[in-house]
């Protein structure tokens, strides 16, 4: 069984400054925390995280980080999941160790809502800042998660 979060980062700052480099407010980070102490207590444990190198992103998984107790240094930036497209995300997540059963991703909209959309049973109209969807996989494998049955766990939105 494979499980995927897909985690939309926190809100960000507006201002003027390049995208990659906004960081969350307050508001982001307070919201980020209560989805994942909501997440944790469903007894959820990553084995890995996975980020988008944008601030914002990192950011929001340095909190899930603090929130599972995983280590921050094992925190994976993959630069695909900066605005490429969703075929480019699936080839990454469809490209993961075996090995990794559990596996949080933070990154940014529309490609995040549309991966939940892809996955989920239930319609996502819009996977909102420090949104969580959580979907297990019918396989033993990350390249077969296309074609595996697909079990809703969690919408935190």
């Amino acid at each position: 069984m494979k499980r995927l979060y897909i985690i939309r980062h926190g809100k960000a700052s507006q201002q003027m400054m390049p995208d990659i480099k906004r960081p969350l407010i307050e508001k982001g980070i307070k919201r980020t925390r209560k989805f994942a102490k909501k997440l944790k207590e469903t007894g959820v444990q990553p084995d890995l995280i996975v980020s988008s190198p944008a601030v914002r992103a990192y950011q929001t998984a340095e909190i899930l980080a603090d929130i599972f107790d995983y280590p921050k240094d094992k925190i994976y930036i993959n630069q695909y999941f900066y605005f490429h497209e969703e075929e480019a995300v699936l080839s990454q997540l469809m490209g993961l160790p075996d090995s990794v059963n559990t596996v949080f991703i933070t990154g940014h909209n529309p490609v995040w809502t549309d991966l939940a959309d892809r996955f989920m049973q239930e319609e996502i109209w819009h996977l909102r800042t420090s949104g969580i969807a959580g979907v297990a996989f019918d396989t033993n494998t990350w390249k077969d998660i296309l074609k595996a049955p697909g079990k809703d766990l969690i919408l935190i939105n």
